[in-house]
C-alpha cells in the first residue's frame, strides 16, 4: 500500500545541514586504518600505529596514514587495504571525499606466534 502523503504529493522535506567536527573525521580515519592494519603500541620511536593526519577543506580531505604490518604480508597489500578502508569509511560515514591519500607502512611486526620457539 502506498504512503498517502507520497501518493498525494504532499510529503514535506526539511532542508538542513549536518556539520561533522574535524576531530570526528580524524577518529573515523584512525578506526578505519586500525581495522585494516596491525595496531601497534610504542612502535618506531615510541609512536602508536596507526597514526593518521587529516587536512580538511569543507568536504574534501588530504590524508596521511602511517600503519604497521605483520610479517610476511606484503606491504603493498596492507597499504592498499588501508587506502580502500580510509576512502570508503570517510565517504560513507562522514561524507568526506579523499582527494589525496598517502599510506606508509612504517613498522613490520613478527607473526603473533613468533615468540614461541622449539628447543
Amino acid at each position: 500500500m502506498a504512503d498517502p502523503d507520497t501518493a498525494a504529493g504532499t510529503r514535506t522535506e526539511v532542508a538542513g545541514r549536518v556539520t561533522v567536527a574535524d576531530r570526528v573525521v580524524v577518529k573515523v580515519a584512525q578506526q578505519a586504518a586500525a581495522g585494516a592494519s596491525t595496531p601497534v603500541r610504542g612502535g618506531l620511536a615510541g609512536t602508536d600505529l596507526p597514526h593518521v593526519d587529516v587536512e580538511l577543506a569543507g568536504t574534501r580531505a588530504r590524508v596521511r596514514a602511517h600503519v604497521a604490518s605483520t610479517w610476511p604480508e606484503p606491504a603493498g597489500d596492507v597499504a592498499a587495504r588501508v587506502r580502500d578502508a580510509l576512502r570508503d569509511e570517510l565517504e560513507r560515514l562522514v561524507g568526506v571525499h579523499v582527494d589525496d591519500l598517502v599510506v606508509t607502512v612504517a613498522d613490520v611486526r613478527p607473526p603473533a606466534d613468533e615468540g614461541r620457539r622449539v628447543r
